[in-house]
């Protein structure tokens, strides 16, 4: 299956990954620069296909919404280009200290791709702030927000961003939208913290890291609450597994049952599980 581009607003399109796979944003200035959030260097011709089919001139800036390899591997291909790379410091430190063991491993199933970019290696972002940071391009600002709860949510660096001319939120993967989430990398009681103050905020547009974007006028209470409760329930299972009070098949058939019966990507149950117990998601 291919990822699907659509227009969210006037200056915003979504790159949706095929079946949950991850989602690429691209935000378009007037004089067609743009801003592009996350890219995987594996569907580096999608994103360049997504630029080239939107009428891109150029990309201003490459931002990590987090520090995982399908959301920065392409940090080294931009980043040959001149084009700087956005991230919060939370991120950067992270693949400082996990990402080159991570993005070998990442790339041990298409070798060919060390032989197309000659020098490929995991690329830092050089544009870093701590908490907050504003970016703009012509009639485009963009916020940047850290929201990753003492230090590890989903991820070490969740980093949210919010266009203000169209209120167009993208969420980065603290958001999952009709799949199952991938919480084997993540903290959950500090995910399920970062969420709540996302319940009252109010967009015209959201994009999730993973899964379809939501359009028309919707508060944070209808989506990031309703991943709050799937964490929620799912942390409190787990803790029922760690106690003998119940078995990892009955917490995996709970997930896939009742009102999570209809979410994508359902082999990502048994490998949070696996993760939560063996402390090894691979």
């Amino acid at each position: 299956m291919e990822s699907t581009i659509r227009q969210i607003g006037k200056s915003v399109y979504a790159v949706i990954g095929p079946e949950g796979a991850t989602n690429f944003t691209i935000v378009k200035g007037s004089d067609g620069s743009a801003a592009l959030i996350d890219a995987d260097i594996r569907r580096i011709d999608e994103v360049e296909e997504a630029l080239r089919l939107t009428g891109c001139a150029r990309v201003g800036y490459l931002i990590a919404t987090h520090e995982h390899f399908d959301h920065t591997s392409a940090n080294f291909y931009f980043g040959q280009k001149q084009i700087p790379i956005v991230a919060s410091a939370g991120c950067v430190q992270a693949m400082q200290e996990d990402g080159a063991a991570d993005f070998a491993r990442m790339l041990k199933p298409v070798p060919e791709l060390y032989e197309r970019f000659p020098g490929l290696c995991l690329t830092l972002p050089d544009v870093v702030f701590d908490s907050t940071t504003q970016l703009k391009l012509p009639d485009v600002t963009l916020d940047l927000v850290y929201r990753a709860e003492n230090g590890h949510s989903h991820s070490k660096g969740d980093t949210t961003i919010y266009f203000h001319e169209e209120e167009v939120f993208i969420a980065g993967d603290l958001l999952y939208t009709e799949v199952h989430p991938v919480t084997f990398f993540g903290n959950i009681p500090n995910w399920l913290t970062a969420l709540k103050p996302l319940f009252d905020c109010r967009y015209k547009q959201l994009i999730p890291g993973h899964g379809p974007a939501v359009e028309g006028e919707h508060s944070g209470r209808t989506y990031f609450k309703r991943m709050h409760d799937y964490l929620e329930d799912f942390y409190g299972h787990l803790l029922e597994i760690d106690s003998g009070r119940t078995s990892r098949e009955e917490v995996a058939r709970h997930m896939q049952s009742g009102a999570y019966a209809k979410l994508g990507k359902t082999r990502m149950v048994e490998r949070n599980i696996n993760q939560f117990l063996t402390g090894r998601w691979f």
